[in-house]
């Protein structure tokens, strides 16, 4: 792979996976000669705003319910210092990630880059440094309603603000502790990692579905063009056409080959489902971007006015909303998954033996395995964390002045929960499917080519005629289905 050179942050086209990249191989991350100019100059605004005097929320006053409270100019730096370490109460349970601090340090700069911020040079050259670091400090994965990630983020801050470099900068002036805290930035890292193996994964169902279609001499027309050619549901076109290319050459689109006339709603309506799907995730990558190049803290910077306006873009409604909407669509299509996969097993519908066992036998088959009762429990979790969380009523936090939130985080975690339990569902289907296709002794080139790539690579992890003489362990196969291997392949 080519070098893809330094991310340079312009405030305006950060998206998902370039983020992803640059957190996870610490590819090095520039700042654009233009956002160094717009940071400049808001920041001189903040320094004339406390010159003046001027009364500017969370630049010389304090901030939330103390909002009413003026911050004299001798103790601003002190009250940054106190403001940080107050909000950085360190929660047991779970930590982040390290790429996702580092692409939360990221999102910071690019933000600050936009000219809104009024943060200092100083302070930005320090991200960029830390950016570049090997390590990065262990952060607590909780504390966020969703009206920024304020507890996280001011760990994040006291670490920065912690070093050597900062203390001989002056670090923080006015207004950069609320600044450094006052984002979605952790919300928004996590729900990138996810997006971007969101793709990955609904690719994956796609293949696993005509996999699926193969191993149960299901019909191909279902997805065909025709069939979809009367539907303009544009995430359906997508997922059908996927579909079509891994069945390709495959001899079920001739007359007489499939089984059925009609196969069961979960082989039939593949496509519009999954397609569903790539649509929630469509809308949520959309988000990501404008969020990613959107600016949180409060208030702003008014260059114009050469003043502090207080706002609430910290709100994380719409982010919410949009993975609310892409777990429940992922959960469905697991859903789906799980009866395709029982399905293969059960004689009324595949005319094979039950568990497709190689005979009737008190052993043998899949079911001898459990992987259908695998399946069953994960897609009962699955279930559990597609549960919506926009309506979730956040309470009177900070004396009733922060009555609303969107819970962002939450949702992200949930995604990342749903998303790991999604790659062990389409593994195992696609366990099942190649299984099924096996115990038919269906001739390798009678299959569709990308079908005919999985067969190949799966047929030798699966203990097929020495069920139960070694545990079976999934790992292996999740694994390499999870690292997009079998996508690769024929041809691409």
């Amino acid at each position: 792979m080519l070098n893809p050179g330094p991310l340079i942050l312009d405030g305006e086209s950060l998206d998902p996976g370039s983020l992803v990249q640059a957190a996870r191989s610490i590819r090095p991350v520039v700042l654009s000669e233009a956002a160094w100019r717009r940071i400049s100059i808001s920041r001189n605004i903040v320094n004339d705003i406390v010159e003046s005097g001027q009364v500017a929320y969370g630049v010389t006053t304090g901030v939330g319910s103390q909002k009413d409270f003026k911050v004299s100019s001798e103790a601003i730096t002190r009250y940054n210092q106190r403001l940080i370490t107050a909000h950085a109460t360190r929660v047991p349970g779970p930590t982040l990630k390290p790429e996702t601090v580092r692409a939360a340090l990221i999102y910071m700069v690019n933000a600050f880059g936009c000219g809104f911020s009024g943060v200092s040079e100083a302070l930005v050259r320090l991200l960029l440094n830390k950016i570049k670091s090997d390590e990065m400090p262990e952060i607590d994965a909780s504390g966020s309603v969703g009206a920024s990630d304020l507890v996280p983020l001011a760990q994040i801050a006291h670490w920065l603000l912690s070093s050597d470099e900062a203390i001989s900068s002056g670090l923080p002036g006015a207004k950069e502790a609320i600044s450094l805290i006052n984002s979605n930035a952790i919300s928004l890292s996590v729900g990138a990692e996810q997006l971007v193996e969101a793709e990955q994964l609904l690719s994956t169902f796609d293949l696993t579905a005509a996999v699926s279609i193969e191993g149960f001499r299901g019909n191909p027309w279902a997805v065909s063009e025709q069939a979809n050619a009367s539907h303009r549901r544009k995430g359906q076109a997508k997922s059908a056409m996927a579909m079509r290319d891994s069945l390709a050459k495959s001899e079920l689109w001739q007359a007489g080959k499939p089984r059925f006339l009609q196969d069961p709603l979960s082989f039939r309506c593949a496509s519009q489902v999954h397609g569903t799907a790539w649509e929630a995730y469509s809308r949520a990558l959309d988000i990501w971007k404008v969020e990613l190049n959107s600016v949180h803290d409060n208030p702003i910077i008014d260059v114009d006015a050469q003043t502090a306006i207080s706002h609430g873009n910290m709100d994380s409604t719409g982010i919410t909303l949009a993975i609310d909407s892409l777990r429940q669509a992922l959960a469905k299509i697991c859903d789906l998954s799980g009866e395709r996969l029982h399905k293969q097993q059960w004689p009324a519908f595949s005319g094979l033996p039950t568990g497709l066992s190689e005979e009737d036998s008190a052993v043998g088959g899949v079911q001898f395995l459990n992987l259908g009762h695998i399946a069953a429990s994960l897609i009962a979790s699955t279930k559990i964390w597609a549960s919506p969380h926009l309506l979730i009523s956040v309470g009177q936090v900070a004396d009733g002045v922060e009555d609303t939130a969107g819970y962002a985080l939450h949702s992200v975690y949930d995604l990342s929960r749903l998303v790991d339990a999604a790659w062990k569902i389409v593994t195992v289907e696609m366990i099942i499917s190649v299984w099924a296709i096996l115990r038919r002794r269906l001739d390798i080139h009678s299959l569709g080519e990308r079908v005919r790539h999985v067969v190949e690579r799966l047929q030798p992890m699966l203990p097929i005629h020495v069920e139960g003489e070694e545990i079976f362990r999934l790992g292996p196969i999740v694994d390499l289905v999870r690292s997009g291997e079998m996508l690769g392949s024929p041809g691409s």
